[in-house]
């Protein structure tokens, strides 16, 4: 079940309602761990964008796509969520993160 956070201007999401949403939407999916964590492993189409980073490329994200979010355990996608509530398009984030992805 999808949980919208109406207060941060976000939803709330688990790994297998993606696959949903990309055929629904015009979307971007973002991972926010490090170039190492992504280089090992990630979600198949992601663009790493490191949280670290977030202030050098917060501006390249397109505004008119969704944006699904995720890191390691699904904290930095929630602040990244919370810091890109104004933009145009939806914002996803993944409960769990990355490692969540495991228990879907």
């Amino acid at each position: 079940m999808r949980e919208k956070n109406q207060m941060y201007g976000f939803e709330m999401i688990h790994t297998k309602d993606i696959p949903d949403i990309l055929r629904n939407e015009r979307c971007m999916i973002v991972d926010l761990r490090n170039s190492e964590a992504f280089g090992k492993n990630h979600m198949k189409g992601a663009k790493n964008f490191p949280f670290e980073f977030f202030d050098e490329w917060k501006n390249e994200i397109p505004q008119n796509v969704s944006l699904i979010l995720y890191c390691e355990h699904g904290n930095q996608s929630m602040l990244a969520a919370r810091k890109l509530r104004m933009r145009k398009g939806k914002i996803y984030t993944v409960m769990g993160g990355y490692n969540g992805n495991e228990s879907q």
